[in-house]
């Protein structure tokens, strides 16, 4: 230790215990001591800061993540929604090019829309495109059943008339059904 002229020597009876000896002066030390307090609090105001940061950083990542998963679920609801559209669309367009083309059996229509019906031996009226009419000639059903052309009604569609009612077997309408069932399944 430097020899302070301020300072005067102190006699003690044993030797101090927990007492270190540095080197510099009173001032050097407190100020060195001062900057050691310093930094430590910076340091630990750094951690804090960086610890804040990072929490709230986690919260954001977080949010995203449910967002992101909240968007991935509805992408896949939207997906399955515009695919089964799809389908019925494409379900829609062939059935379309082949009751165009003539290729469907209008007598089995025919005959399950008749048994449907619940006629049983009842007399019936069938109405039928011209075109069905014409392809049906020659086609024998049971008595009290009639044939009758209706220009209004759709290739490949069969309207009943019974005296229960009338029954309608309508392309479009079962394709809207369907559409509709599976709108409703992946609700």
């Amino acid at each position: 230790m430097s020899a302070d002229p301020k300072l005067s020597p102190i006699a003690l009876g044993a030797r101090p215990a927990g007492v270190r000896v540095v080197e510099g002066t009173r001032s050097a030390l407190i100020a060195r001591r001062a900057r050691e307090v310093e930094e430590a609090a910076f340091a630990r105001g750094r951690a804090q800061g960086q610890q804040a940061a990072l929490a709230g950083a986690a919260g954001a990542l977080l949010r995203a993540s449910e967002t992101l998963e909240a968007s991935r679920q509805q992408a896949a609801a939207d997906i399955a929604r515009d695919a089964a559209r799809l389908g019925i669309e494409i379900a829609r367009t062939l059935l379309r090019c082949e009751i165009d083309a003539g290729r469907y059996d209008i007598e089995r229509i025919v005959r399950e829309t008749l048994h449907a019906s619940g006629a049983g031996r009842g007399a019936c009226i069938v109405h039928l495109n011209p075109i069905d009419i014409a392809r049906l000639e020659g086609v024998v059903f049971r008595v009290g059943t009639k044939l009758e052309p209706d220009p209004e009604v759709p290739p490949g569609d069969v309207h009943i008339t019974t005296q229960r009612g009338l029954l309608v077997r309508d392309v479009e309408q079962a394709l809207a059904s369907i559409a509709e069932r599976i709108e409703g399944d992946l609700a």
